[in-house]
């Protein structure tokens, strides 16, 4: 097997696991796969990348966590509330509803709740920074030791600690003051309201759990390699839109 062969192999075992994890960073899908790419050449350039399978795997982390980091750098148009004005629009939108009518009842949409809230994870940490973000997916859904998440991000330990536990500690604020999940008082439910609409009949998908972080990330670790549905992909091209669009004061939370 040839040098070129070898990259190629090493790369398609971590493509799944690498673009999901940069689509959770950068919310957009399209921007992911662009971004997982280049890492892909990036590694195909080098003369030579570790041998040693979690190395490697810790390299392919290495360079789409910079690429990703840089894009967010270079194009933050992230607001806080964007699934709130989202959902606006989508009511607003008579083609997305009608759409929407269809796949009700279908298979496609039995995992329509746990979908939701891994995709509500994704947009809450993208209102943190972007290292704090990068540093908990790391460890807690991409299975990286403090250790590890520190040198894939060229930090100290210390850092990397700190970004993961800062990040903990704001998604847990978030919530609970924004989630009816928790303690049956936010003002968001969306995963249970889409369970209902679309007839997946699975419930909370909290239920169970002890609600809180921990529980969240459970979900997100269970489908990190799960690509979005024919659903959330229309609905975040709907969240560029809004994006696009500037803050709505028609917007709902």
């Amino acid at each position: 097997m040839t040098k070129r062969e070898q990259i190629a192999s090493a790369f398609q075992s971590n493509r799944r696991a690498l673009a999901g994890y940069v689509a959770r960073l950068v919310v957009r899908e399209d921007i992911a796969e662009e971004l997982v790419q280049q890492a892909a050449v990036r590694a195909l350039e080098q003369e030579s990348l570790p041998e040693d399978a979690t190395e490697l795997r810790a390299w392919f982390f290495r360079v789409a966590t910079n690429l990703a980091l840089d894009h967010l750098r270079k194009h933050s148009t992230w607001r806080e509330g964007v699934l709130g004005e989202t959902r606006g629009r989508a009511e607003r939108d008579a083609g997305f509803v009608a759409e929407s009518r269809l796949l009700s009842g279908s298979p496609e949409m039995k995992t329509i709740a746990k979908d939701h809230l891994a995709v509500c994870f994704a947009c809450t940490i993208r209102n943190l920074r972007h290292e704090e973000s990068a540093a908990l997916l790391l460890k807690e859904v991409y299975d990286f030791t403090v250790d590890e998440v520190a040198r894939v991000m060229g930090a100290s330990f210390g850092q990397a600690k700190a970004w993961i536990q800062s990040a903990r500690a704001q998604l847990k604020a978030k919530y609970d003051a924004s989630c009816a999940l928790v303690a049956q008082e936010g003002v968001c439910f969306q995963c249970v309201e889409l369970d209902r609409f679309f007839q997946a009949d699975q419930g909370d998908p909290l239920a169970g759990s002890e609600r809180d972080v921990d529980a969240r990330l459970a979900i997100v670790r269970e489908r990190r390699e799960v690509p979005l549905g024919r659903w959330h992909r229309q609905m975040m091209r709907l969240v560029e839109d809004v994006l696009d669009e500037g803050p709505s004061n028609r917007s709902r939370t």
